[in-house]
């Protein structure tokens, strides 16, 4: 028996299992969607970064981790190196329209209202592009072109139509965050007025496993855990991006914005912000943390296969866990469904696989795999803070099922991972 140190954050979950769902991204009406399940109670932004470079995500306090195998629409892990990264004319386009709209330098013509075009020369040839004062400039950082037109940036001698604003705070609820996302959800994913409940909206957008937990070494700053970032224009609410910074990167969970605002492109302008909020805490924090998540690529699908465009990306292997340059993996997707990046020789679609390995999550153990050290390894919650070994349990030697439960959890958590998490039973 065990117990945990006040002192840090004990990774609290409690088992679902495997799961299968009708595909949000292509829309099946059958179950083909496929993933690992479990629920965080709590969960230190350690566990976390490790479990998001093992191929998992989080959607409120659900954490879940496809597999790739079985799905229809295989999700991969996507991360980019803003350390390397160099916006590309169309990516400055974005910021340059998005930073003249406040200076007051060029304006959405009508038709624009309720779309967003990446290319309008007609609007901006008419609109005075020459005489603008924020336009990017290359010889300065992405960092100083980005905030140039925040309220307390305005250059000397030349004031702005409208004052914009960012705030970083922790997530929480309130009337205008929920009328904000209620609106996002009907007029941009068609959800009727009655749908969208304040329930919903805290479940998914608010409620985190994370713990807040102050930067090392004293650094200052708002710390380690999930955010909202708030886009405010001339007082109004916009926009929210919903982030988890963590030890090595910025994960993106979820952006919403006000459809009346969708002119600005701010879908693209957001993910250029919180590539900069992530150089920003590389410089300030740690140099570890220079990496952007943003969430899972899907290769199939245009909603989602965009984020190949920011450059360099790498994807996560779905077998070794390591990452593998976005070029490279284009070229073996191309091909075929589902690919694995450090064995691009073998085709894993293949029937000659047999119907034991087509039936093994990537990048798990199998049962016989899982050695007993692991087993005593794996901790379950007692009382408060106290723990002891799964193996001690009498059930781990008087039921099968459960045997099998705890072992399916070892082979997709990892045997390092399940040292460190608890298993709360209680529920």
């Amino acid at each position: 028996m065990s117990s945990s140190s006040n002192n840090t954050v004990m990774s609290l979950i409690s088992l679902i299992g495997s799961n299968e769902q009708p595909c949000g991204y292509c829309h099946s009406d059958e179950d083909t969607s496929y993933t690992y399940g479990m629920w965080a109670q709590s969960l230190s932004c350690a566990d976390y970064q490790t479990l998001i470079d093992r191929g998992w995500r989080r959607s409120g306090q659900y954490l879940y981790k496809p597999n790739l195998r079985k799905s229809c629409c295989p999700q991969y892990t996507i991360r980019l190196n803003t350390d390397e990264f160099k916006p590309t004319k169309s990516q400055r386009k974005v910021i340059n329209k998005f930073n003249r709209f406040i200076e007051g330098s060029w304006k959405p013509l009508k038709e624009e209202e309720m779309e967003d075009k990446d290319d309008n020369k007609n609007n901006e040839s008419k609109q005075h592009h020459e005489l603008s004062k924020v336009n990017y400039d290359s010889k300065k950082s992405m960092i100083e072109n980005i905030h140039l037109i925040e309220k307390d940036k305005e250059l000397k001698d030349h004031s702005y139509d409208h004052k914009f604003e960012t705030v970083l705070e922790p997530s929480s609820v309130t009337k205008e965050k929920f009328e904000l996302y209620r609106k996002y959800q009907v007029h941009i994913h068609n959800d009727t007025y009655d749908e969208v409940s304040e329930r919903g909206f805290k479940r998914f957008l608010v409620d985190t496993p994370l713990k807040v937990e102050p930067f090392p070494d004293g650094k200052s700053g708002k710390g380690y855990g999930s955010f909202h970032q708030k886009y405010i224009l001339d007082g109004k609410l916009i926009a929210i991006a919903v982030l988890d910074i963590l030890p090595k990167c910025v994960s993106s969970v979820y952006f919403i914005y006000d459809p009346d605002y969708n002119f600005l492109g701010l879908g693209k302008y957001s993910a250029l912000r919180e590539i900069t909020l992530t150089q920003e805490l590389h410089q300030s924090v740690s140099k570890e943390l220079h990496w952007y998540y943003m969430g899972f690529y899907i290769h199939s699908c245009p909603k989602m296969n965009y984020k190949g465009g920011y450059h360099p990306s790498d994807l996560l292997d779905p077998e070794t866990y390591q990452w593998y340059p976005m070029k490279e993996c284009k070229k073996l997707l191309d091909k075929k469904k589902f690919a694995v990046f450090s064995a691009p020789e073998k085709d894993k679609d293949e029937e000659q696989q047999g119907k034991e390995e087509d039936d093994r999550m990537p990048g798990t153990f199998k049962p016989d795999e899982i050695k007993p050290r692991d087993v005593n390894n794996t901790r379950v919650l007692l009382q408060k803070k106290e723990t002891c070994s799964v193996a001690n349990l009498v059930a781990w030697y008087n039921s099968q099922g459960f045997r099998d439960l705890i072992l399916e959890y070892i082979g997709a958590v990892g045997p390092d991972l399940a040292k460190r998490l608890v298993i709360d039973f209680s529920g």
